[in-house]
């Protein structure tokens, strides 16, 4: 089924729904009102921020998916679900649930949650309206989903990119491994530990959490012994199945041999303890087909030098394909050396648009710790027999082969296709697995690690989809003559842009000229052709109010939509 265009604006009208700002308990706000104007024909600009939008949720012929959103009874708004029909994919199960907070205090937020059935297959979006139902006009937030429904078995695909997969922390016998896990909980839940993992190294049984970060846990370990291994950790809270996990390789080299210290664009701003004789492997996005390129300040050479030319690993086989640029250096000197390294066009501008430092300390003593700081642990999968997860993995990492597999998961050989490796698993039984990935370099030690949990069901499993208030949108409104931007997370590099669906009533908003795009993702590090941003402008030329939907899709084709963002706009 082709998406089909949002409904006509007097349907709301009919539906009751409200107006304003004042009662969207639990939604924080993702756009901001301009201050009126003397003048009502006076041009401001209003700046929408949508960091967060929901991908598309893929359903299987008779799945149940769950949607919850932060709601508040007591403000007399209530949310409603819109957008299905009798030739819908979807059909509602009862009514909403609402419910109070934990608090159980009268007045106190709470969430309200809608179970769907996939009825027949075919790609929908379903929309979320909050608003009084005794009022008339337009509602106080809005969020929408993409919905896909297929028959029979429907992979999921997970991107392992480099956020996720994990280089490796080398160290010699005797030495702390400090492991920094950051977004470490799942719902303000973390008990880590560790699962399945190496003998090389034993826990201190020293583990911290702060709220920082979306959570950040921090757990120590004492290295052994020498030889190669893996790390598993699994966030596991009691009786439920793992929400997270974390994989990291470990090397451990006797105490006089020399260690190679890996940096990434995750370690800026880290500190790294190092001795004479040991190597520093940094490798940093880029795409030398651009005029952007990695220029470091000379460091001090009496500490540091380069060893050899820098290398490039390319994600892809493609002419111009980003990747990673390597550089080598050798620890030659005691001391405290600053690494500093600008990305910038060349010939070099004023400014560089990223950059990059650290610091190494080398002295003489032993033992020391090694700090391993990644962004995110993987999620846990929820999968039926016969289900499919295809995992998507760097291949500028080596090659990679998998581990631990139970029972509960079959795995196909690694596939490479355009500089990318996949490796598909096949739900077999139900039971709980934790399948790890490990990287080997051309050197033959490992490199990087991913690992992720699966839940195999006999039974149905539904799909829940949370609508976090970062992604829940509130009205923009404006006056005729004003116009807005819409800025969402999103790269032409990716196969997908943002595409404004037709208005469901003309006159009252038109979308002007071509959209900016950003293709850099911001602080902490990408490459020219990384994601970015896409913002569209919008001006009013017209009273009234009319739903503003934006679909992720491919350009020319027929697939389905990726991503939605939706809001209503009231032009006075």
């Amino acid at each position: 089924m082709k998406l089909r265009s949002v409904f006509n604006v007097l349907a709301l009208a009919a539906l009751g729904l409200a107006v304003g700002l004042s009662g969207c308990g639990g939604s924080s706000s993702s756009s901001a009102s301009p201050t009126p104007s003397a003048s009502p024909t006076a041009v401001q600009t209003v700046k929408v921020d949508a960091p967060v939008v929901p991908a598309a949720v893929n359903l299987k012929v008779g799945d149940k998916l769950v949607v919850v959103l932060n709601s508040n009874a007591s403000t007399g708004y209530l949310w409603s679900a819109s957008g299905m029909t009798t030739v819908s994919i979807l059909q509602q199960v009862g009514k909403s649930v609402t419910t109070s907070g934990s608090s159980g205090l009268i007045g106190a937020p709470g969430k309200t949650k809608f179970t769907f059935s996939a009825v027949k297959t075919g790609s929908d979006q379903l929309e979320f309206w909050y608003a009084r139902p005794s009022d008339s006009g337009n509602p106080g937030a809005a969020y929408a989903l993409i919905v896909n429904v297929g028959q029979g078995h429907v992979p999921q695909t997970i991107n392992a990119g480099e956020d996720y997969t994990a280089e490796t922390a080398q160290m010699r016998a005797g030495d702390t491994l400090q492991v920094t896990i950051r977004h470490a909980s799942y719902s303000g839940k973390a008990t880590w530990k560790t699962t399945g993992s190496t003998s090389l190294v034993t826990s201190t049984g020293a583990q911290k959490y702060s709220t920082a970060n979306g959570g950040t846990v921090t757990m120590g370990f004492r290295a052994s012994g020498a030889g190669n291994g893996v790390l598993v950790l699994v966030n596991q809270p009691a009786g439920e199945p793992p929400v997270q996990t974390y994989s990291l390789p470990v090397i451990v080299k006797p105490v006089k041999q020399p260690i190679t210290i890996q940096v990434n664009q995750n370690d800026a701003g880290e500190t790294f303890a190092a001795k004479v004789g040991d190597l520093i492997q940094v490798a940093l996005p880029e795409q030398p087909s651009t005029d952007f390129a990695w220029q470091w300040v000379k460091p001090d050479k009496t500490l540091i030098k380069q060893v050899g030319q820098p290398r490039f690993v390319a994600n892809a086989n493609l002419v111009g394909a980003k990747g990673k640029m390597v550089w080598t250096f050798q620890v030659v000197g005691q001391g405290t050396a600053s690494m500093i390294a600008n990305y910038d066009q060349i010939p070099a501008q004023a400014t560089p648009i990223d950059s990059l430092q650290f610091t190494v300390v080398a002295k003489g003593g032993v033992p020391k710790v090694v700090q391993a700081v990644d962004a995110y642990p993987a999620d846990t999968v929820f999968l039926k027999m016969g289900d499919k997860v295809a995992v998507d993995l760097p291949a500028g990492a080596g090659v990679w082969k998998p581990l631990g597999v139970s029972g509960a998961l079959g795995v196909s050989s690694p596939v490479m296709n355009s500089g990318r490796i996949t490796v598909t698993y096949t739900a077999k039984a139900a039971g709980v697995a934790i399948p790890v990935l490990l990287a080997t370099a051309p050197t033959g030690l490992p490199s990087q690690a991913y690992a992720f949990g699966a839940v195999v069901s006999a039974g149905s499993v539904p799909k829940t989809v949370t609508a976090a208030e970062h992604a829940v949108a509130k009205p923009i409104d404006v006056s005729v003559g004003q116009t807005f931007d819409v800025t969402l997370p999103g790269s032409p590099t990716s196969g997908y842009m943002w595409a404004t669906d037709a208005f469901a009533q003309t006159g009252i908003v038109e979308q002007v000229g071509q959209p900016t795009i950003v293709d850099k993702a911001g602080a902490g590090g990408a490459a020219m052709g990384d994601a970015g941003t896409v913002t569209m402008h919008y001006k009013a030329v017209g009273t009234g109010s009319v739903p503003l939907v934006i679909l992720y899709e491919t350009p020319g084709t027929d697939l389905p939509a990726n991503g939605v963002w939706m809001t209503m706009v009231n032009v006075k």
